[in-house]
């Protein structure tokens, strides 16, 4: 090694830089850095050395002070104790690595090779630099690694093991798997889970290993283990195979979800019990509806004889206003039963709707026929701006039932001298609306989230005088879903409520002028 070296170093005495001689040029052509040193001065240093030390190539001269001064300060100790062992024949370590803090102030780790060296007849200590930066970046975010996952294996509460996929021994536990299985950590490094027999079924692990030879990780498998005091509970398991100092081992991480499927199996049997009750709920008030409907017809028919004295005139005058009461009486319960057989029909999901292309106008003409008398009575204006030239594909009995619910409410909450308008127009690019606004007394928000309730009423001193089932906005929400359409309630206390059924394009059309 000295020879080669006398023989490259064919420059003047104490040359620096790295062009004095043919064989020294080459040098710079190395990926390595080498600087070669005696006593107080540096007689040589290549290309690479000056980069990892900062130095630009065109500085001509470097000295012990100015190298010596990039070497990190824990390590200055090092590197001249080393060449001070090494010069004066004492045992040296050939290799050892230091620090360079650049003028930028960043950090670059070497790997220096030392040896001694006979230049221009003397010798001299050289050091073959390797710049092993990245690896010791490298090194430090693995060690980062392994402390985080120290700490996660140390305080997760899952239990979390670690063994051989050679033999099954365990090769370390986290403290969670101790205390859940009553175990000593001495009592379980060493041993095989089959040892411990933590599985309540002795077949699974080897099941278990096999399928994970095939498939290198494994998510959310049930299995049901023996804990502490021999109770059994249920665990989900999660496992990936990984290389431990080049042998195959087991991470093995298992979640006890023992109190999760008892509350998921309470939930499902709480929801068995709640539709039971609910479809019973449905089924009793759909048979009571149609029970009461009959003895109510009668009522009606026979309070109507009286009151209108169809048979023949009553004695007394005041049997007739009775009459009228219990007719009046008789077909408020009749509306409200209606409308308990229809949300029965909804909540049991037995709503059919029977799509038919339909003339709209007819339907929405025949419900203002309906709420014109009251309307009248109450002394409110009923305006009407009906598109005549739309098909709809609808249920012609659903949208009867919307317009008439939400055309009562109008009436019902609008007062004397208020307007009630029914509009049905084509909207560009989005289908048909139809809407019912009033000058009524209006909603606030939350007003609206208790309408929309089944047997919600909005409390106010104007509705109180007005009887209702609470019904009529629920159905009509159920209805508008039915024949895929869109609700949406707008409204102010004091101003007025406008409720919109928006049915999609599809299922609007233009009448056709020639049928009529």
């Amino acid at each position: 090694m000295s020879k080669n070296y006398e023989k490259i170093s064919g420059g003047q005495p104490g040359a620096n830089s790295s062009g004095d001689g043919p064989g020294v040029g080459l040098w710079d052509l190395l990926s390595e850095g080498m600087v070669i040193r005696r006593d107080q001065q540096i007689l040589y240093a290549n290309a690479a050395a000056r980069r990892m030390f900062g130095f630009e190539m065109g500085t001509s001269a470097l000295d012990l002070h100015t190298v010596a001064e990039c070497i990190h300060p824990e390590d200055r100790n090092l590197v001249g104790e080393s060449y001070a062992q090494r010069i004066s024949g004492e045992d040296a370590p050939d290799e050892y690595e230091f620090r360079i803090v650049r003028e930028d102030k960043s950090l670059c780790w070497v790997r220096c090779r030392a040896f001694i060296v006979d230049w221009q007849g003397e010798p001299a200590s050289a050091g073959c630099l390797t710049d092993i930066t990245e690896q010791k970046e490298a090194e430090k975010a693995q060690g980062r690694t392994e402390k985080l996952f120290t700490n996660i294996f140390r305080l997760t509460p899952e239990a979390m093991l670690i063994s051989s996929l050679t033999d099954g021994r365990i090769l370390d536990v986290n403290p969670a798997f101790l205390n859940i299985f009553g175990r000593r950590r001495d009592d379980v490094l060493g041993s095989t889970s089959s040892d411990l027999k933590i599985w309540a079924d002795p077949t699974f692990e080897a099941r278990f290993i096999e399928e994970l030879k095939t498939t290198s990780s494994m998510t959310d498998v049930p299995a049901t283990v023996m804990t502490r005091g021999n109770l059994i509970r249920h665990f989900r398991l999660f496992a990936q195979k990984i290389e431990h100092e080049n042998e195959p081992v087991l991470l093995l991480i298992g979640r006890d979800v023992t109190e999760e499927m008892a509350h998921a199996e309470d939930m499902k049997t709480g929801k068995e019990v709640a539709d039971l009750a609910n479809r019973a709920k449905s089924e009793f008030l759909a048979n009571m509806s149609h029970e009461l409907r009959t003895p109510l017809n009668a009522i009606l028919g026979f309070s109507e004889i009286v009151r209108d004295e169809m048979i023949g005139p009553i004695g007394v005058p005041r049997y007739a206003e009775y009459a009228s009461d219990i007719h009046d009486s008789g077909t408020h319960l009749l509306e409200i039963i209606n409308d308990i057989l229809d949300l029965s029909k909804v909540e049991a999901g037995r709503l059919e709707a029977h799509l038919t292309w339909i003339e709209p106008v007819e339907c929405l003409e025949a419900c203002l026929t309906l709420v014109q008398q009251r309307a009248f009575d109450g002394n409110i204006s009923i305006r009407n701006e009906l598109d005549r030239a739309v098909l709809l594909e609808a249920d012609e009995r659903l949208v009867k039932q919307i317009a008439l619910n939400l055309l009562t409410n109008a009436v019902k909450f609008t007062e004397p001298g208020g307007t009630v308008t029914l509009a049905l127009e084509r909207i560009p690019g989005a289908g048909l609306c139809l809407s019912v606004a009033d000058t009524g007394i209006g909603m606030t928000s939350d007003e609206i989230k208790v309408a929309r309730r089944p047997f919600g009423q909005v409390e106010s001193t104007f509705s109180a005088g007005n009887e209702g089932s609470g019904l009529g906005l629920p159905l009509v929400a159920a209805f508008t879903e039915k024949l895929n359409a869109t609700l949406k309630i707008d409204s102010q206390p004091g101003v007025g409520t406008r409720v919109t059924v928006t049915f999609p394009g599809f299922k609007v059309r233009d009448r056709d002028p020639e049928t009529g």
